[in-house]
């Protein structure tokens, strides 16, 4: 029978095949955690080498190209030598007066320059002032000379034009012109550094308006500060939701561990993804199955034992009954000495039986719940003397030494009566199956965790040591679970000088289970 009952469905073996199997799958690596997180370090490894030249790029070609105001007014020192130089080519052949005009409108384009020409002759044509220059007119030696006046960097800069060039005053002036502020360019009209014989025409502007404006550091620190920020930012809010979503799953997990379904067994989780925490809860699930199916088999197991008891009881007590009708009529016939012991002894044994039985039908009963307890307020020593007196013969029969030493005073517990005058039975009879040897009993009270608990005590070989008599044990696990049904508590304590049970209400100590 036991082997019908534990016999699975090849379906379910399948099952667990299947889940095995489906368990032990290997996972691609691009759906592991660990990829995401080479991911993420990557990320973090290239943020300082790659992010900040980007940005300082974006900056540079965004917004300094994108700010007008960083432009300058007058262009470069190469766009004003081109332009000059360009304007001196198509002048090739040009009228002195044609010449001036161009040179005007130049310097209405250009009003901060100064522009003048010098002839073929060697002589000062007409001069363009700019319009924060102080022109003034002197005379050294016969020769005129004007004076341009410049206020650059805070100071004055003058140039002095000769009204007539000569080869000297000429090469001077080509000299300080390479270096001097302001930038000076003098080109040959009709040619750059060719003298076609058409004289030469000279522009002379500032440098600043040549010079970009320095550009606002704190501005630019504050910019790359921010995006740099931003983006920091960004990298670790990614870094939390990462491992937010971790913690997430482990705590679904978590909570699906310690939260039992309705047989006492956790709930399969669902798998949303298949990496190392899916792995876990598929593994979980599995678990699940298996204590799920060996609860089955239990609960089968279970059924049968009690079904197989309840039978065996009710097939035993038949014969047992019609065998001490019997023995009762034995009594009746007159019978020898010897027979009229062994007719006695087998009485015993018979009582024996009938007690194993009876334990047989309460464990089956307790074990399962069905034995219904009654829990009152009673006087436990009055219990325990009616029932120490009920057992009394039996000790003087055996020859025990009996010393019961209990109060006057009476002690209150919740109990069932008829389930502590069954513990008390069970104790004795263990007395007299197992501590014999001792001839000694001895029933007493002392204070336990600050109450008063009772003790039986014997001077037997204790649970350690193999007793003479032999038993099934159903008389100690019966106690146990009246104990624990009335809400009592039991300490054991066992030596070679014999065993100790000591019983209590357990209210001092908020009367858990024992």
């Amino acid at each position: 029978m036991s082997k019908k009952a534990t016999m699975r469905d090849p379906s379910d073996r399948n099952r667990v095949v299947k889940r095995s199997l489906t368990g032990k799958r290997k996972m691609r690596f691009g759906r592991t955690l660990m990829s995401r997180y080479i991911l993420l370090i990557l990320a973090a490894v290239l943020f300082v080498p790659v992010v900040l030249p980007i940005t300082s790029i974006i900056y540079v070609v965004v917004v300094n190209n994108t700010n007008k105001e960083n432009t300058a007014p007058y262009g470069d020192s190469t766009k004003i030598s081109n332009l000059w130089t360009r304007e001196s080519e198509k002048l090739d052949g040009a009228t002195s007066e044609k010449i001036k005009q161009r040179m005007e409108q130049l310097h209405r384009k250009y009003p901060k320059s100064s522009m003048y020409r010098v002839d073929q002759n060697g002589e000062t044509a007409f001069i363009l002032a700019g319009e924060d220059v102080d022109v003034s007119e002197t005379t050294v030696d016969g020769t005129t000379m004007t004076t341009l006046k410049w206020t650059l960097n805070h100071q004055r800069t003058e140039t002095q034009i000769p009204a007539i060039w000569n080869s000297n005053t000429t090469l001077e002036f080509m000299k300080e012109a390479s270096y001097r502020d302001p930038l000076t360019v003098v080109s040959f009209v009709g040619g750059d550094s060719e003298n076609k014989g058409q004289g030469f025409m000279v522009i002379e502007v500032p440098r600043y308006l040549m010079q970009k404006p320095q550009n606002n550091w704190p501005m630019e620190l504050l910019y790359l500060g921010g995006l740099m920020m931003i983006i920091f930012l960004l990298f670790i809010i990614m870094s939390i939701l990462f491992f937010a979503r971790i913690r997430k799953r482990l705590i679904r997990l978590q909570t699906a561990m310690i939260t039992p379904g309705k047989e006492g067994i956790p709930l399969p989780v669902e798998i949303r993804r298949s990496d190392e925490i899916g792995h876990l809860e598929e593994s979980f699930n599995e678990m699940v199955h298996q204590l799920t199916d060996s609860r089955h088999r239990e609960r089968e197991e279970e059924q049968l034992r009690k079904r197989l008891v309840a039978g065996l009881s009710h097939d035993l007590r038949t014969p047992l009954t019609v065998i001490r009708g019997h023995m009762h009529s034995l009594h009746k016939e007159p019978l020898s000495t010897a027979a009229d012991t062994s007719l006695r002894r087998m009485e015993a044994k018979m009582d024996d039986l009938s007690g194993l039985i009876d334990n047989m039908l309460s464990y089956n009963l307790l074990t399962s719940g069905k034995y219904t307890l009654k829990l009152e307020q009673k006087d436990v020593l009055r219990i325990v003397r009616e029932t120490a007196a009920a057992w009394y013969p039996v000790w003087e029969k055996e020859q025990f030494e009996i010393d019961i030493d209990l109060p006057d005073e009476p002690l209150i517990w919740q109990v069932d009566e008829q389930g502590l005058r069954r513990v008390l039975d069970n104790l004795f009879q263990n007395v007299i199956r197992h501590a014999a040897s001792g001839k000694y009993i001895g029933i007493s009270t002392e204070q336990i965790h600050g109450e008063i608990s009772l003790v039986i005590q014997d001077r037997g070989p204790g649970l350690q040591a193999d007793s003479d008599t032999k038993g099934t044990g159903l008389g100690l696990s019966i106690v146990d679970l009246l104990i624990r049904e009335m809400g009592l508590r039991k300490r054991m304590d066992s030596s070679e000088n014999g065993l100790r049970v000591c019983l209590y209400s357990g209210v001092g100590i908020g009367k858990p289970r024992p």
